[in-house]
């Protein structure tokens, strides 16, 4: 039951419109504070996300030149199928090593939580599961628009 309630406070979290028009707080605090992070918590949640963060960046950068490549390969009038595999392959290389590191902060970071705050965590993913049906609803004017 209590479940249930923390899903549909978060839906009409996501349905209710917001008093003012301040900028939403960042993201990583607002994922802080609703999980009741304690300092120790908030300081590795900060560091797991800045560590994410530059390794997705830095296998963006070396992905890009390899992407603009495959693209060149592919828009020659004759494509050598073989280089065009293997820059294919260069590309799924790297794709997979940023899986393997949001795959790694998604582990850590449930390391990190109490029981309670993983409950927390599970209801947040369910309300992410009715969002398609919020927008809808509102797309059928059944509900006002998330705001």
């Amino acid at each position: 039951m209590k479940k249930a309630w923390m899903v549909l406070a978060v839906a009409v979290c996501l349905i209710v419109p917001a008093g003012a028009q301040e900028p939403p707080p960042p993201a990583p605090l607002v994922v802080a504070q609703f999980l009741g992070f304690t300092d120790s918590q908030g300081e590795q949640f900060r560091k797991l996300l800045q560590d994410l963060q530059a390794t997705v960046a830095s296998l963006g950068e070396q992905m890009g030149p390899r992407r603009q490549r495959l693209e060149e390969l592919l828009n020659s009038e004759a494509p050598d199928p073989l280089a065009v595999g293997a820059a294919l392959l260069e590309i799924r290389a790297f794709e997979q090593q940023a899986r393997r590191a949001m795959d790694s902060y998604h582990e850590r970071f449930l390391g990190l939580l109490s029981a309670e705050q993983k409950e927390k965590v599970q209801a947040v993913v369910q309300a992410a599961r009715l969002f398609p049906a919020v927008r809808a609803f509102a797309e059928v004017q059944l509900i006002e628009p998330p705001r």
